[in-house]
């Protein structure tokens, strides 16, 4: 993985390779946080772009990609927070009542999820989606969150506790997969 510091000579080709390495990752991210391709593009290219303006801030205190995401998250709870919107698909398994189990039952189980997700703190949100999304390690998302690895597991562990609770409000039975 290329580093900031190597990026930094103004190199066009570099840049161009880091954002390569990283794309699809962060903007698989953004895909789960907002209901259109369209938002998820542009929030990753909000991000490269605040990457490039920033390449001169990197202070190697982490990893490229654990700054890279932090920007990317910080990018993230900014637009959640202005827009207020809270939707991301799949987590858990969710069984849906029977009178309510229709022949697409995941696509109507996501719905269930989709609301419950909106109504979690988004900082929470954003725990689920690293973690259970991007598969990153609690470490990684406490540097990523300027947290502490407690603090990720802490989050994690709410957000699993708010999602049972809003699911028994709804109805719906949640079983952690």
């Amino acid at each position: 993985m290329l580093k900031p510091e190597q990026v930094r000579q103004n190199n066009e080709e570099k840049f161009n390779r880091m954002v390569l390495e990283n794309h699809q990752k962060i903007y698989s991210m953004f895909r789960r946080m907002v209901p259109s391709h369209d938002e998820a593009d542009d929030l990753t290219q909000e991000t490269f772009i605040k990457v490039y303006k920033n390449l001169s801030k990197f202070r190697n205190e982490s990893s490229a990609y654990t700054w890279i995401y932090r920007i990317a998250v910080n990018t993230g709870l900014n637009y959640l927070r202005r827009q207020k919107i809270r939707q991301t698909v799949g987590l858990e398994k969710i069984n849906v009542p029977a009178e309510n189990n229709h022949s697409h039952s995941g696509e109507f189980q996501n719905v269930y999820l989709e609301n419950a997700i909106k109504k979690l703190p988004s900082k929470q949100q954003m725990v689920i989606i690293l973690r259970s999304y991007q598969g990153l390690t609690f470490r990684e998302i406490g540097k990523i969150m300027d947290s502490t690895e407690n603090a990720a597991k802490v989050n994690y562990a709410h957000a699993l506790k708010n999602l049972k609770r809003i699911f028994d409000d709804m109805g719906v039975s949640y079983e952690t997969v």
